[in-house]
């Protein structure tokens, strides 16, 4: 009796080694959401064949299985059991990137959050538009979808707390930057023009001018996401909006994209010019800039006579 004891002893301990020692057969993840049967967890990777005993052996001891947080866990091809079961209880978790590139309207922001399954729960509240900064935030699998707009919303106010010198020396409302800062982000990506794009807009609101920029028609067109994947035409020019600036005197009512840190500067700090037009350079670096309508003319003529080359 003692030496089957033994023998069943040897066994357990052998199949125990195998167990631990088994290696994945292919890369994977292990999703975890906190009270997850593990057996079934390890299971749906489908990296395991014997090993999930060892998983349903931690679901069984709750001091163990308490040590383990929501979130995604790597496994590669060659891994043990024992290293990814060591990740799992150290909580190295799977990090994930989301990025806000400037420029983005909040709905096309939103829409991002909203489908991305590593993210859970729902949205409770939309923020204001302009609200979020630009920037690449980190999550893991399990953190909820509210948590990528706090973080942004955050930054946005860390941010704007920096620049509290532009600001405060500008003598306007953060609103009114924001909303600058959110058309010229639309208008440039050059970090040379966006000061001389925000002086064109601040003369062309001190001499009671419209300001027509395209950007904000297409913002009125959209219902706010800020696409159309067409160009402009006349008629669009004529579409009756608050934000349509081609209509109406002043700014829009709100920021029209999220914009970054440098178009929050540049609409808060212009540069020193007299110029009142700009249209895109023919060759598409940039802008050509004008103090006349007269010389503006000209450089829309130069852009149309580019385009009709192209056949555009």
């Amino acid at each position: 009796m003692p030496k089957i004891s033994i023998l069943c002893l040897l066994i357990l301990m052998l199949s125990g080694a195998i167990i631990l020692l088994e290696q994945s057969h292919k890369d994977a993840s292990v999703f975890y959401i906190e009270g997850d049967d593990l057996f079934k967890v390890a299971d749906s990777t489908g990296a395991f064949r014997f090993a999930k005993i060892a998983f349903a052996l931690v679901d069984a001891v709750p001091q163990w299985k308490a040590r383990i947080r929501t979130g995604e866990y790597a496994v590669s091809q060659g891994d043990i059991v024992i290293d990814v079961l060591k990740r799992m209880f150290s909580g190295q978790r799977v990090r994930h990137k989301f990025t806000i590139p400037p420029g983005w309207t909040v709905m096309k922001v939103i829409n991002k959050i909203q489908n991305d399954n590593l993210l859970l729960g729902s949205i409770s509240s939309v923020p204001a538009e302009g609200a979020l900064m630009p920037d690449t935030y980190y999550y893991y699998f399990g953190d909820s979808k509210d948590s990528i707009i706090q973080k942004a919303k955050h930054q946005m106010q860390v941010v704007i707390t920096n620049l509290g010198k532009y600001v405060e020396n500008s003598g306007l409302t953060l609103s009114v930057i924001l909303t600058i800062a959110s058309i010229i982000e639309k208008e440039t990506s050059s970090d040379v023009e966006r000061a001389i794009v925000s002086s064109v807009y601040h003369n062309r609101l001190r001499k009671g001018m419209k300001l027509e920029s395209c950007p904000t028609v297409i913002y009125a067109i959209s219902g706010g996401s800020g696409e159309i994947h067409r160009d402009l035409t006349r008629e669009d020019l004529k579409f009756e909006s608050k934000f349509n600036t081609y209509r109406n005197k002043g700014l829009p009512p709100t920021p029209i994209c999220c914009p970054c840190e440098k178009s929050i500067i540049a609409a808060a700090n212009p540069a020193s010019t007299e110029y009142m037009f700009f249209v895109a350079k023919p060759h598409g670096d940039c802008h050509n800039f004008a103090k006349t309508y007269s010389e503006h003319l000209k450089n829309v003529k130069a852009l149309r006579a580019k385009r009709n080359v192209e056949g555009r």
